[in-house]
């Protein structure tokens, strides 16, 4: 029931909190409804943030990139052999595998410096030592000289054989020779030709002369004729008788000189067809030439040998590796082919990535270690890592004073902070079966990680699509290059493969397919 009489003093005071607005008609004064800020600001700003993050989870991908990574899932499998219990525990240091690899120099000389020091990385070629050069500089120089003189006396030998094969293939000489035999018995023929006319003609002198000598003779015994007349007819013809006599030796001689000529026509003809000295003389010039190309040979050899002996001053690595061990100092004498081992070495290098221990055994224990078997290594300064290994040799000496067998155990995959002659131990694992119900968790070896936190995998998770790094506890089992995780993991999770180090834990990433692996258990 209301009040008759109501209470207005509770609206005066009302209206006195609340603000007035005049009206615009009379001017009196209307008091403001109540402010209502809660759900006139506060919730709308609410409703924008909560829009506002919903567009940016949305928007996430725009936002914050994801890296695409590709994957390789867990595989379950069974019956996969485990690691055996421990059958022998033995101490080792490491040693470089097979042996160390040593760095020679490849010339005799004094050591000039040496460029690298123990720890440093070598690549193939670099050059770790230079030896003194001068004397090599100076060998270069006089192999030099040597082969110049060598070639200028080829140049004159091949020169002297050309001119003697110039004479042989134009025989001038010879050809000239032959024609003046030739001409020469031709003179003489006629000379034969001419003294034979003359002796006829004398022999017709003298037998006119003997006709008149006999007439006067007979006229000279009957005193028919003067004997002035007489003596002058028989000294005509006592002078055309030898003046015949004279033309018949002449004309001997002249036949003499035919047949001379004849045979230096023959001998000519004969020095032209084989002409002997000639043949000697070409065939001296061009054995003369072969001697001086052979010289020419020798000294080219002999220029190159100091050349390269000049370059092997400069002591080169045939491999990569890690300096262990520096064996010279500046002012080294190194001797090539020297009586002494390790006369010529410079340093001794080792590959990082290949690593075993040298393990002694001792001979009552020897018996449980075979070719093959698998073994767990612990470094003395890395206590809390275990390495895999596996035995690839047994020394066929006993060393009788410790009364142990060596032994040699490649480490698997070792890191580079391993280093030559540590300390380590190492654990024999004996061989068991396959366990054909057994069920174990297999990952590739490749993308299990030492980290300092442990042994770590990178895993995706699907649902959040970020990437963990989840530390892993590595079992003993393993099947070509897939090994065991015991605990970390389970079925269905999968591994992030490629380069760690752009990964970070929380990161977006974006599964793109699954990486192909060469060979599954």
């Amino acid at each position: 029931m209301i009040s008759d009489n109501p209470d207005l003093s509770v609206l005066v005071r009302e209206s006195a909190r609340r603000p007035e607005r005049r009206s615009p008609a009379g001017g009196t004064r209307v008091p403001l409804p109540p402010r209502r800020w809660k759900t006139r600001v506060l919730l709308p700003l609410l409703i924008l943030g909560g829009l506002g993050a919903l567009l940016a989870y949305a928007a996430r991908d725009a936002l914050i990139p994801a890296v695409d990574v590709e994957v390789v899932p867990v595989v379950v499998k069974t019956g996969v052999a485990g690691g055996g219990a421990v059958t022998v525990q033995a101490p080792g240091w490491l040693e470089p595998d097979p042996f160390p690899l040593a760095v020679s120099a490849l010339a005799s000389g004094v050591v000039r410096e040496v460029l690298v020091l123990e720890g440093e990385a070598v690549e193939v070629g670099q050059v770790v030592a230079r030896l003194v050069e001068e004397d090599a500089e100076l060998a270069l120089r006089r192999a030099e000289a040597e082969l110049g003189q060598r070639r200028s006396a080829l140049r004159i030998s091949e020169a002297t054989r050309d001119a003697a094969q110039r004479d042989w293939d134009h025989p001038i000489e010879r050809v000239r020779q032959v024609a003046v035999a030739e001409a020469l018995l031709v003179e003489r023929q006629g000379e034969l030709s001419q003294s034979a006319a003359e002796l006829a003609a004398a022999q017709a002198r003298l037998v006119e002369l003997e006709a008149e000598y006999r007439r006067l003779e007979g006229l000279h015994e009957t005193g028919q004729a003067a004997p002035i007349e007489f003596i002058r007819a028989e000294q005509q013809y006592e002078v055309h008788r030898a003046l015949v006599d004279a033309a018949r030796a002449r004309q001997a001689v002249v036949a003499a000189h035919i047949r001379g000529a004849e045979a230096e026509v023959v001998a000519s003809k004969k020095y032209l067809e084989l002409r002997i000295p000639e043949r000697r003389a070409l065939d001296e010039a061009q054995a003369e030439v072969g001697r001086a190309e052979a010289a020419v040979a020798a000294a080219l050899a002999a220029r190159d040998e100091a050349a390269l002996t000049l370059a092997r001053m400069e002591v080169r690595s045939p491999v990569a590796g890690v300096v262990m061990t520096r064996l010279v100092e500046p002012g080294a004498k190194l001797m090539l082919g020297a009586d002494t081992p390790r006369a010529a070495q410079v340093v001794r290098l080792y590959d990082p990535a290949r690593q075993q221990v040298r393990v002694d055994v001792p001979l009552t224990e020897a018996a449980a270690v075979v070719l093959g078997q698998e073994a767990e290594v612990v470094v003395d300064v890395f206590p809390d890592r275990v390495f895999r290994g596996r035995v690839t040799r047994l020394v066929h000496e006993a060393d009788i004073q410790k009364n142990t067998l060596q032994v040699k155990v490649a480490i698997e995959d070792p890191p580079v902070d391993l280093k030559p002659e540590t300390l380590a131990r190492v654990r024999f694992l004996g061989r068991l079966e396959a366990d054909e119900q057994a069920q174990r968790l297999l990952v590739p070896a490749a993308l299990v990680r030492q980290t300092e936190a442990g042994t770590c995998v990178w895993l995706a998770d699907r649902a959040g699509g970020v990437a963990q790094l989840r530390s892993v506890v590595a079992g003993t089992a393993r099947q070509g290059d897939w090994v065991e995780v015991r605990e970390g993991l389970r079925a269905g999770d999968r591994l992030i493969a490629g380069d760690p180090s752009r990964l970070r834990a929380g990161m977006r990433v974006r599964i793109v397919g699954e990486q192909a692996v060469a060979e599954r258990p």
